[in-house]
């Protein structure tokens, strides 16, 4: 499991992070959901005041993960984004 950083902690260069909102057109999830998975500490990401900022490594490595895990069932895992 992935841990949330704090402000004065990052783990990694700033320019590893991305906004909630670059995450959402990468992944595919919501706004909401995201946060769940930062707030769960599932993926690794930090949070300034109300906004957060997703690792973009720990993101990629859920989106496989979850691509892997619902390979056969579509219902589940990142939807499918249109340019």
């Amino acid at each position: 499991m992935l841990m949330t950083d704090t402000q004065s902690n990052l783990s990694q260069p700033v320019e590893n992070y991305i906004s909630i909102a670059r995450a959402v057109r990468h992944s595919g999830y919501s706004e909401q959901y995201l946060r769940r998975l930062a707030r769960q500490q599932v993926i690794r990401a930090v949070k300034f005041g109300h906004f957060w900022m997703i690792d973009q490594r720990s993101l990629q490595e859920y989106l496989d993960q979850a691509a892997s895990k619902y390979e056969q069932d579509k219902r589940f895992g990142p939807r499918e984004i249109e340019d």
